[in-house]
């Protein structure tokens, strides 16, 4: 616009000196040059209404149309990364991208279940054959740990509409020819994906997110956190109401979910429409109670919770029922140490029945199988039954939990210090062959962020997992872990 008022003037002048030279001299050049310049200022017109079509085009993208002319956000405004085209007769939608990439190399000196994470180790010296034995090194380097997710919010007036969409690459090929797990044709896993709506203090969320139960994880490079070593807790598909309210010195947070677990042992040829918990005829439950707040200006947390579900077993004699529970308490308190920017104590405790499975309890044996060819199993594949039929289900009881001690030295600089155990009952497990009575895991870890970007962790685990005698020495593994990430 100041070009074109430049312009208007300088042909007025122009025009004015125009005449004049006109009068005196007649001359044709500088009507030639009047001529010029008012064709410019005509493109230059036409160039500025072009500018404003555009100008208007973005801000109907930086403010998405209300699906109502009565909608109007009450939310604090937030700037997405992005809107969504507005698909299926929708109007866009703000749209968040986050991620990171993580590359790990390991090493460790003993044969378990995981190269890349581990879930349990073996037997030092395994009796009964299927693996080699447990003094046995390896090395991997591997990214699947790298994440990638979308963020998707819409508002309207006093309440808001989101959904989760989240994948890695830790899908497992059971196809002969990529067997074991190949990183070059590593397909994608969907980790969280979810719809929900907020009002107020009550939100809805529906979909695959992480338990109700059991929020509280410890900070390990080794994927997944904790997993049959005392952390109990994962992602299921469920349909969670909260309702919190925000008191005077924190918030106190109610939680109910239905759930839908994933039946453990596993079966030759399960489909979903076959899993055991599936044929409870109803879903799992989940609840949680949970009060935040802060002592010494650092966030500290309390929680209680618990779950049940039903699993249904076909027997020689019919059908059987097999129970699963939990009940636990999660804590997080700061502590005043006066060498480090701010320090934390958590962890949990819990116990329990039948907790294998995506409840990553009882180091995965939940129940215990008795065949009538006189067998006892935790594992129905063929291998371990022997073509047995289930003659009766027993659940296993079990027990654990986690500690950790949380330190940030630098804004740069975390480190972390930890101990966890899952103990199944012994008894429970009476007659099982190769039963893991016992894993333990303790583990030190620092992560160094070079930028807000880049960083650079390294993690030493010990993890001691306890077996019969008759069923070879106790597993234990040390494995050293040095992790590169770029979060964005």
């Amino acid at each position: 616009m100041k070009k074109i008022g430049v312009f208007l003037v300088l042909i007025s002048m122009l025009l004015g000196v125009g005449k004049g030279v006109r009068a005196s001299s007649g001359d044709e050049d500088l009507r030639s040059l009047v001529h010029q310049l008012l064709k410019e200022v005509q493109e230059l017109k036409k160039e500025n209404a072009e500018l404003k079509r555009e100008l208007e085009q973005i801000k109907a993208q930086r403010v998405p149309p209300s699906s109502s002319p009565s909608s109007r956000v009450s939310y604090p405004p937030k700037k997405p990364s992005f809107f969504s085209k507005g698909a299926y007769g929708s109007s866009p939608s703000g749209v968040d991208f986050y991620g990171f990439l993580k590359i790990d190399a390991v090493w460790q000196d003993a044969n378990a279940v995981g190269d890349e994470y581990v879930l349990w180790v073996l037997p030092e010296h395994n009796l009964h054959g299927g693996h080699k034995y447990g003094a046995d090194s390896t090395f991997t380097i591997n990214f699947r740990h790298s994440r990638f997710g979308f963020n998707l919010y819409k508002d309207y007036h006093r309440w808001r509409l989101f959904g989760k969409l989240e994948m890695d690459f830790y899908t497992q090929s059971n196809e002969e020819d990529t067997l074991p797990w190949n990183p070059n044709h590593s397909p994608l896993r969907a980790r969280r994906v979810f719809v929900g709506v907020e009002k107020g203090t009550w939100q809805l969320l529906a979909g695959l997110d992480w338990l109700t139960i059991s929020q509280l994880y410890p900070h390990l490079s080794n994927f997944p956190a904790g997993t049959f070593m005392g952390n109990i807790g994962y992602r299921m598909p469920q349909i969670r109401l909260t309702k919190w309210f925000d008191l005077s010195r924190g918030r106190l947070k109610f939680e109910a979910a239905l759930e839908k677990p994933y039946a453990f042992p596993r079966m030759e040829g399960i489909v979903w429409d076959e899993d055991p918990s599936d044929r409870a005829g109803y879903p799992g439950l989940e609840g949680r109670i949970s009060y935040t707040t802060k002592i010494l200006g650092q966030p500290a947390l309390i929680a209680l919770w618990g779950h049940y579900s039903e699993e249904e077993y076909d027997t020689v004699e019919g059908t059987e029922d097999a129970d699963s529970y939990s009940l636990g308490l999660e804590l997080k308190v700061p502590l005043p140490l006066s060498f480090a920017r701010k320090a934390f104590i958590l962890g949990e405790i819990w116990t329990g029945t039948n907790l294998d499975g995506y409840y990553t309890g009882g180091v995965n044996q939940g129940t215990r199988f008795y065949l009538d060819n006189g067998r006892y199993v935790t594992d129905l594949r063929t291998k371990y039954t022997n073509g047995g039929k289930i003659k009766d289900v027993d659940e296993i009881d079990a027990r654990g939990g986690w500690v950790e001690l949380e330190i940030f030295w630098t804004p740069k600089l975390v480190t972390h210090f930890g101990w966890g155990i899952d103990n199944p009952d012994d008894g429970d497990l009476k007659g099982v062959s190769g039963a893991r009575l016992q894993q333990q895991m303790y583990y030190a870890n620092f992560l160094y962020r070079f930028t807000r970007e880049f960083a650079l962790g390294g993690e030493y685990m010990y993890i001691d997992c306890d077996y019969r005698k008759s069923d070879g020495d106790d597993g234990r593994l040390n494995r050293f872990m040095t992790s590169f990430y770029y979060f964005f």
